[in-house]
This record gives C-alpha cells, sequence and structure tokens, in this order.
C-alpha cells in the first residue's frame, strides 16, 4: 500500500514566498494571454484602463476587474458556443463540459489536453488529502451530461489508479445501481452530503440491508458543505469516514478536501489557481489571515480553453492558516454559504446552508425549505421554515421538535422562524444543487 504523505509534495508544501513568486509568474502569462486571445477580457480589460502591463507583482491583481457567472453567460449566448472569453482554437479542445444550468443556461466550459492534465493533477491531490488511494473503488451515480461530477471525476480518478464504476442513475436506475453495489462492494461512497439519507432508505427498502454492511469505507461528499453532525450520522449510517470535498464546473472541478487533522478543507490548486478573499458588499481586499470571513475569488493560471480572471463564485468562507499536522502549507477553508443566498432577517445575516446544519441535528434529512414572501434580501418578520417530518410522528411530538430547532437556531443563527411541518419525501431530492428557498412571490 503506497504510504506517501502527498499527491504532489512540490506544490502541496510550497512555502508562501515561493507561491507567491510562481503565482506572479504565471499571472504576467495568464493575464498577456487572455489579452491576446480573449476579446471579452480585452474589452473588459480596455474599459478598466488596464492591460497585461500593468500587472507587476501579484498584488496588483485586485487593480483588474471581476468575472461573474452572468458575464459569462452574456457573451456565450450573444457570441455563441463558449463565447467570447474562448481562448484556445476548437480543435485543441478535447472536452467540453459545463454548469447544471438550475439557474439558467448551462455554462459551458472547454478543456485542452493540458487543461485536463491539470484537472486530473487537482484531482489526485484533493483526493490524496481526502484519504482515498489507487487500490479504492468508486461507483459514480452521477450524471454523464455536461456535469464535471461525471466524466470529470471519473477522469480524474482513473488517472490517480482508482477503480471507476460509472454508473449514473439517470440511466442505471436504482435497482441496478444498487445491485452493482451488492455485487462489486465498491469502497468510496460518492454522492452529495444530504443524498446520502435518501440512499440510507433506497439500501434499507431495495435490498434489505444495513448500509454499513454493503462494504463501503470512505465518503467522498461533495456539492455541500458537510456539518459535524451530519458528519456524525452518515458515518454512523453507513460505517465510513466521511470527508466534505470542494470543487466548482467553471473554475476546477476539484479544488479542495478535508484532510480529517484540522478544521476546514485544504486549498489543493496551488499553481493551478489563486485566490483571493473579498468583502461582497464594498468589493475590498480581505488578507487571508486566521479566522477572516469573505467571498472567495478564483483566478485561474495555467489555463489555455475558458481562462477567468478574478471569478466571483459567490461562496462566503471562513479561513484557516494556522498549521496542520498533515504537513499541507496552503490555506484551509470552511464554507459558511453563498453571498447571493444570503438573506437578512431582523438585520441578521442568515445563511440557509448553516439554517439546514441545524435542522439536521434534530432531523436526519435535514429536508427543508426558507419561504420568502418576496424579494430579499431583507425580511422584517419572522419568516417561515417548512420542514419535512419523519414518518409516524404524533403532532406532539413534532410541536415539541419545532420547539427545540426554534430554541436551536435562536441560539446558534441568532434569529427565531416559524417552523411549518411538511409530510416526509415533499421536497424533491436533488443528487447535484441544493434547493433552499420556496419563493412565494413567483
Amino acid at each position: 500500500m503506497n504510504e506517501k504523505n502527498f499527491w504532489n509534495p512540490e506544490m502541496e508544501t510550497i512555502s508562501s514566498d515561493e507561491l507567491a513568486a510562481l503565482e506572479t509568474h504565471a499571472l504576467k502569462k495568464q493575464l498577456a494571454y487572455v489579452y491576446e486571445k480573449s476579446p471579452f477580457y480585452r474589452e473588459k480589460f480596455d474599459r478598466a484602463d488596464l492591460g497585461p502591463k500593468d500587472f507587476l507583482h501579484r498584488e496588483d491583481l485586485e487593480k483588474f476587474p471581476f468575472t461573474t457567472k452572468e458575464d459569462l453567460r452574456i457573451t456565450q449566448e450573444s457570441i455563441g458556443g463558449l463565447g467570447g472569453h474562448q481562448c484556445a482554437e476548437m480543435k485543441d479542445i478535447i472536452r467540453i463540459q459545463g454548469t447544471s444550468g438550475t439557474t439558467g443556461r448551462p455554462l459551458f466550459i472547454g478543456l485542452t489536453k493540458n487543461d485536463v492534465a491539470l484537472w486530473n493533477d487537482m484531482f489526485a491531490r484533493h483526493a490524496w488529502t481526502g484519504g482515498l488511494r489507487p487500490e479504492d473503488v468508486m461507483i459514480n451515480p452521477a450524471n454523464f451530461t455536461l456535469f464535471v461530477g461525471g466524466l470529470s471525476e471519473c477522469s480524474g480518478a482513473e488517472n490517480m489508479g482508482i477503480t471507476v464504476i460509472p454508473a449514473p442513475f439517470v440511466s442505471t436506475g436504482m435497482e441496478k445501481f444498487m445491485g452493482l453495489v451488492k455485487e462489486l462492494r465498491p469502497t468510496v461512497l460518492f454522492s452529495t452530503p444530504s443524498a446520502t439519507h435518501f440512499l440510507e432508505t433506497v439500501v434499507k427498502d431495495t435490498l434489505k440491508m444495513d448500509p454499513s454492511d454493503l462494504g463501503f469505507k470512505k465518503g467522498f461528499l461533495a456539492g455541500e458543505a458537510l456539518s459535524e453532525e451530519e458528519r456524525t450520522k452518515i458515518e454512523a449510517a453507513w460505517g465510513i469516514t466521511a470527508r466534505n470535498f470542494y470543487g466548482l464546473a467553471d473554475v476546477g472541478a476539484d479544488i479542495a478536501a478535508e484532510c480529517g487533522q484540522s478544521k476546514g478543507l485544504h486549498f489543493c490548486a496551488q499553481g493551478a489557481l489563486v485566490a483571493e478573499l473579498i468583502d461582497p458588499s464594498t468589493m475590498a481586499p480581505i488578507p487571508m489571515t486566521e479566522g477572516a470571513v469573505g467571498e472567495i475569488v478564483f483566478t485561474t493560471i495555467n489555463r489555455e480553453a475558458t481562462p477567468v480572471i478574478r471569478y466571483r463564485v459567490r461562496d462566503m468562507v471562513r479561513i484557516y492558516t494556522d498549521p496542520c499536522a498533515c504537513g499541507r502549507t496552503g490555506f484551509r477553508f470552511h464554507v459558511i454559504g453563498r453571498s447571493d443566498d444570503m438573506i437578512k432577517v431582523k438585520g441578521i445575516n442568515v445563511f440557509p446552508g448553516a439554517v439546514k446544519g441545524v435542522i439536521q441535528a434534530f432531523c436526519p434529512s435535514g429536508e427543508m425549505r426558507i419561504v420568502l414572501p418576496h424579494k430579499g434580501p431583507s425580511f422584517g418578520d419572522n419568516i417561515t421554515i417548512k420542514v419535512e417530518q419523519e414518518k409516524d410522528q404524533t403532532s406532539e411530538q413534532l410541536e415539541a421538535l419545532g420547539k427545540k430547532i426554534r430554541n436551536a437556531l435562536r441560539e446558534k443563527l441568532v434569529f427565531t422562524p416559524i417552523i411549518e411541518w411538511v409530510p416526509a419525501d415533499t421536497f424533491e431530492k436533488s443528487q447535484y444543487k441544493v434547493e433552499y428557498f420556496e419563493r412565494t412571490y413567483e
């Protein structure tokens, strides 16, 4: 068994000075590249009266304009294809994938052969950090269309030496999928945290087995933040070590993972991405110091097909910079929520992911919807949260449980909602993107 500590020790243990020098050099090349190749970025830089010549030091990146998903959607809709930020010729692009498109038109992402090789290395770095090894077997239930969780994750896992069983739910079917699990005994459970509760029910009802008897050893849990309450329940139900993984289709499919020795996800994309922290209200930079909170922003470096510069992914994070026993030298972070999901209730910032984390301490699935009676982000009155009840709960039990949830939310998140119970399986379950809101005004 390979017991090395890192997949790519040069990048994973790089010093801050060496990383700053590497990023400065790579940024100079990337900014010059996009200015030459991309009409989208050339126009954006020209409007800001900036060009590659204005970048001399790592800190100069802060002068350049931000890019948003909406910016990229507009250029792809107006030009077609990969849009105005396509920098490589189509003959050099070997793969096109994209975002789920659940909030609008899918955003297409192109990858050259070198881009795919870099993504494969990033997968291996974060997978090794999270405890996966070449001798593992991973069954992949993700949809193999544009979604990076399908093809890209299989490509990365295969490149690392992991045995992959591609079995998307949508085409395999749940019964056949469970048959494959029972027959081939994969060691890695690849899922969103919330989907594990749905799968737990399926295993018990379809296979008449306990999930912990299926042979899974490790949880590759991505797509959502993993609360400690949820981790405890998942590990107990499945008999696994559950780790959280982080990636973004439009930036890098695999960016960060937990090592299990300290809080937060290790940033594993040194030399591929430059990360910044900003205040989402003022856009001012925030130093990446221990405990700092802000919106994380990514710039691709060494990206050929569809680079992004100062890309706002809208994730609000808390930064950790204290040394980790695992030996990785980069920063770590915890995703608090999304800046575009955040609402204000009587002046209090409320992140729906944090709300779900509290509810999961009392309801295993944590399935809930925050009811928005009008467009936000500010709400003057206490809002209603619909929560799925467990089967066979009495009205008295639900009333007592509702009080406990309200008290916990008041204590931990400083607001007190109205809890409205709805029957089990009321809300549509998604394997990919979590829905937090019910917008009654639409």
